[in-house]
């Protein structure tokens, strides 16, 4: 057990430690901000296998321009294992198999739906918000509750893109299985 809640708070260091990586600001960090952190995080803690899109690393929002621009301040200048990393803000008809991690914003069920499908196999990293999104076949969903940004992960829908995410990521996030 003391394994467990060490791991538990290893990982959410290294976690709030990678959110802090924001330009410093005087006033609270945005929920866009806060987004775009976890996004960046979900790329440095998973492994995607040989046949995924080669560098530089792609980071997709789908239409979102503030999370794309707050994604965009936190990787410049920051690589992920040695790979360049490169925000794409897409439309909704984009090539989004050309992604490693896929943002896709709202509450736009029909879209979501729409997105999981096309992307059967491929190996994306799917993020939507709500905490039901992984219902749908995303990989994570990101919510708000207490006053903090938190998420569930689908690990059946992680190994159906055939990623690989960090056992510290699994150990913060609510699975989505057990729910």
């Amino acid at each position: 057990m003391r394994l467990v809640r060490r791991a538990r708070l290893s990982a959410a260091a290294v976690l709030a430690a990678a959110a802090l990586t924001c330009p410093a600001q005087a006033q609270p960090v945005s929920e866009d901000a806060l987004k775009a952190a976890f996004l960046y995080n979900f790329a440095k803690f998973t492994t995607w296998p040989a046949e995924a899109p080669g560098a530089p690393l792609a980071l997709c929002v789908v239409g979102d321009g503030a999370v794309a621009g707050a994604l965009q301040q936190i990787v410049h200048g920051h690589t992920v294992d040695g790979r360049d990393v490169a925000v794409h803000q897409l439309g909704r008809d984009a090539n989004l198999r050309s992604c490693h991690v896929l943002y896709l914003p709202g509450d736009d069920a029909q879209l979501v739906a729409s997105v999981v499908a096309g992307l059967k196999g491929a190996p994306v990293f799917t993020v939507a918000d709500g905490r039901g999104a992984p219902d749908a076949g995303v990989v994570a969903g990101l919510f708000v509750e207490g006053g903090r940004m938190r998420f569930v992960i689908n690990v059946a829908a992680a190994q159906h893109a055939r990623l690989q995410i960090s056992s510290k990521v699994l150990a913060l996030g609510e699975d989505h299985a057990r729910r």
